[in-house]
């Protein structure tokens, strides 16, 4: 699982509101959750091995028990991360506990259920070759603060569901983003494909995800990339000089992340592609 979506769940949920609600946009939803729930039924452990901008590491999530909306327990999974990238430091401060990754599926639970209050059905398009159910909550001008001085007010949420086996395909979440006092124009968007059947199991997964982020820069992260494209133009530079071997080694360790940096600094956003090795169920 992509690393960032546990932020975008926390994201949908402190901002979905609850307005009226479509019935067929309703019946999709319970759909989507009736058969993730049976495909997980006898699961309760599994590790996902994952490969990000050349980077391999191992995430296991397990099944936990949170709190529905209506008061009642909900059966979900829950992040379970190394102590050594918890605190990567020893004697630094965590930078997350075990009990984060607990609210993070307490607040996968409610994400949902205020998603499903909101939204409705927009009509059938195709994702990737695949036929979709297009949802849609709109309005929403809804506040989420991530730092002291950074808020994000989110407007519309678009989710496409597959019509043939009820999985997201594609998720955009439009609004803005103030950093300095001055809105501007953000969308998050999240697509999940490569669906496949994961061996011992019933579930049915993405084996890849890409995580896009595009919107207008603050003055601040503009110098930054000013000074970032300075730095490559010169690492180019650099590279130019190297031997061919050397050349093919410093790609193959840095190429996907220099490239990042490249969409960045010409206003293209951000983009990363997260592809799952392999899943396995304890």
């Amino acid at each position: 699982m992509n690393k960032n979506a546990p932020a975008l769940l926390l994201l949908i949920a402190s901002i979905a509101p609850a307005p009226a609600l479509a019935a067929d946009a309703q019946d999709i939803i319970d759909k989507v959750l009736e058969l993730d729930q049976e495909r997980r039924e006898g699961v309760n452990r599994y590790v996902v091995e994952q490969e990000v901008m050349g980077q391999v590491s191992k995430i296991t999530f397990e099944r936990t028990t949170v709190t529905g909306p209506d008061g009642e327990p909900v059966d979900t999974f829950r992040m379970v991360l190394p102590d050594d990238i918890l605190q990567p430091d020893p004697g630094s401060e965590p930078v997350m506990s075990q009990e984060d990754f607990e609210d993070m599926a307490q607040e996968g639970v409610n994400s949902i259920a205020a998603f499903s209050e909101s939204a409705e059905l927009v009509g059938t398009e195709t994702v990737d070759g695949q036929k979709a159910y297009h949802l849609v909550a709109e309005n929403l001008d809804r506040k989420r603060s991530f730092a002291e001085n950074q808020e994000f007010v989110l407007q519309t949420i678009n989710v496409w569901i597959d019509a043939d086996q009820y999985v997201p395909l594609r998720m955009v979440m439009d609004g803005t983003m103030d950093t300095d006092g001055t809105p501007r124009p953000m969308t998050i968007e999240n697509i999940e494909r490569d669906y496949r059947n994961v061996p011992g199991s019933n579930m049915y997964e993405p084996y890849q995800q890409v995580m896009r982020l595009t919107g207008e820069m603050a003055d601040e992260t503009r110098r930054q990339m000013e000074q970032a494209r300075a730095q490559l133009e010169e690492f180019d530079k650099q590279l130019a000089e190297m031997p061919e071997s050397q050349r093919q080694m410093m790609m193959n360790m840095m190429g996907e992340q220099m490239e990042m940096v490249r969409k960045m600094a010409a206003g293209d956003g951000i983009e990363i592609v997260t592809n799952v090795r392999s899943i396995t169920v304890e």
